[in-house]
């Protein structure tokens, strides 16, 4: 394992911490906690995005169609440049429960923050799940997340 950009294993503790702490009450504000000014952002549903203020934006939208949207860490692991984390994700979209299973690979700058973050998903689970309640419909809708987009640039 490389101690260069990454930081090494200290850094991917670090990290960890401060990703888990941030899904324990995430608000698009806080997530200057865990990234950088210039962050490639790439998921499932989602735009891919280079900056912080537009991860902000996409942040809200997903916050707006589940508003009691939290993450859990089940397990993450340091890698040459960053960490691996492994979570569930689970709220409440049109009245029901929802939740999904992701790993997320992150690039650390010598900051410590993320200058990139590829989650990994099975976005048809939530695609069905939303499809089949009509209250969630609107804010989808109002929403730049879309269930069939692929994610990446």
């Amino acid at each position: 394992m490389s101690e260069a950009a990454g930081g090494g294993e200290g850094a991917a503790a670090d990290f960890a911490a401060r990703f888990a702490g941030y899904w324990a009450a995430p608000t698009p504000q806080r997530l200057e906690t865990v990234l950088a000014e210039r962050v490639r952002l790439v998921a499932p549903m989602t735009p891919s995005t280079t900056t912080l203020e537009d991860g902000k934006r996409t942040f809200a939208e997903l916050l707006e169609l589940i508003p009691d949207l939290r993450g859990e860490v089940h397990r993450w692991g340091a890698t040459e440049d960053g960490v691996l984390i492994e979570f569930t994700l689970s709220g409440t979209a049109g009245g029901g429960p929802i939740s999904w299973h992701a790993v997320d690979r992150f690039v650390l700058g010598a900051d410590g923050l993320a200058t990139e973050r590829v989650s990994y998903f099975d976005s048809a689970a939530i695609a069905l799940v939303l499809a089949r309640r009509p209250r969630a419909w609107p804010r989808l809708a109002r929403s730049r997340l879309r269930p069939g987009r692929r994610g990446m640039a």
